[in-house]
């Protein structure tokens, strides 16, 4: 009884998180932007394109997949990383926040890797996301646990620099672009330092 108590308590804080807002949100916005990159018109990063004065690809680009076990495995992703910790985060911040690691990832791309003339997926924001929330909460809290999910962060851009994450290439049918991760987690991390300045 008292097992059967607390996971029902567990699910009602879940479903009861402010977080989730923000899940259902940014997941509708990926299903409707993947809907519009498959059956309307490619939204993805083309360097071509955007030399060509298509700028808004350096938002949208960071807003499609590849395909339906692209955006399924960057959700999941993003619900793990909402499920970690008990602070909440308003979804204008979320929002905010996310919008702009996909705009630095993208355009960091386009300044530092003149190589890279195709890019897709939310992946690097998505790191960017983990450093950022990770920050935030070690910050308000000095608690190991945020600072463990960092070095486990450090360890996968690790294997992703090393193998290309094969493993998530062959889900995605497609090489994966290791350096976004990279670049993401850096722009997260300085957003974190200086969104833990204007909250002080």
């Amino acid at each position: 009884m008292t097992a059967h108590n607390s996971i029902t308590c567990y699910v009602r804080y879940i479903l009861s998180r402010p977080n989730i807002v923000f899940f259902l949100t940014a997941s509708l916005l990926l299903f409707v932007f993947q809907f519009i990159q498959q059956f309307i018109v490619d939204l993805a990063y083309h360097r071509a394109l955007i030399e060509n004065q298509e700028y808004w690809r350096l938002l949208t680009g960071g807003l499609v997949h590849a395909n339906t076990a692209h955006l399924l495995l960057n959700i999941a992703g993003l619900f793990c990383l909402l499920m970690l910790y008990e602070h909440q985060i308003t979804t204008q911040v979320w929002c905010g926040i996310s919008l702009l690691l996909v705009f630095c990832v993208n355009i960091a791309i386009y300044v530092l890797l003149p190589s890279t003339e195709f890019y897709l997926g939310f992946s690097g924001a998505l790191h960017g996301l983990y450093a950022w929330y990770s920050i935030v909460e070690w910050a308000r809290k000095q608690s190991w646990f945020p600072v463990c999910v960092i070095l486990l962060l450090m360890i996968k851009l690790g294997i992703d620099a090393q193998s290309g994450n094969n493993f998530s290439s062959e889900i995605i049918g497609m090489r994966v672009h290791w350096q976004s991760h990279w670049i993401g987690s850096l722009a997260g991390a300085v957003l974190a330092l200086a969104y833990k300045r204007k909250a002080a």
